[in-house]
């Protein structure tokens, strides 16, 4: 190996490394426009599908969910912060998350609020995981890698997000939650 490869390498592995400081281990990426990849080191992951368009709206807006796979992710995917297992310790979700559900962590909120000038949102998610989503007009919406659904638009509105393990056996289940207002 050439000094010159070897030290592009070596500078693209701190880049990486500086990215996910702060959290144990960050294994699932995405990117804006739904695509998402993930990996593990600890046995298999998968991705869910994707939905898109439409949806409920109000406002003239709308949104979506879902999620799928592709290479690479140019949102950062800020770590969770424990705790974050109540619904009044839910991170705020600015505009990703990504996380990791154990044994002792079963459950994480997140917490979103839309800004006044947003016409339409998304909302991607990645991991085995089962969303509960409560929307501001009193609605929930449970999303899964198998059925995406949509998410009603509530324009300058808080939602609440619980992410939970599709199953709730399975420990070391890591996922990623993005919003993306348009």
């Amino acid at each position: 190996m050439s000094s010159l490869h070897r030290t592009c390498v070596l500078a693209a592995l701190a880049v990486a490394m500086a990215a996910c400081s702060g959290a144990e281990q960050q294994d699932v990426l995405a990117s804006p426009n739904g695509a998402a990849s993930s990996s593990s080191s600890g046995g298999g992951s998968s991705s869910g599908g994707s939905s898109s368009g439409g949806g409920s709206s109000s406002g003239g807006g709308s949104s979506s969910s879902g999620g799928g796979s592709s290479s690479g992710s140019s949102t950062t995917c800020e770590p969770e912060e424990e705790p974050n297992d109540r619904k009044e310790q839910a991170n705020v979700l600015a505009p990703a998350r990504c996380g990791r559900l154990s044994r002792d962590d079963r459950r994480d909120f997140l917490t979103f609020k839309l800004k006044p000038t947003t016409q339409s949102m998304r909302l991607f998610f990645q991991g085995e995981v089962r969303l509960t989503v409560d929307v501001p007009n009193g609605a929930k919406v449970e999303l899964t890698p198998q059925n995406p659904g949509s998410v009603p638009f509530v324009p300058d509105a808080a939602y609440l997000i619980e992410v939970r393990a599709l199953d709730p056996g399975k420990d070391d289940v890591p996922w990623r939650v993005e919003v993306i207002e348009e």
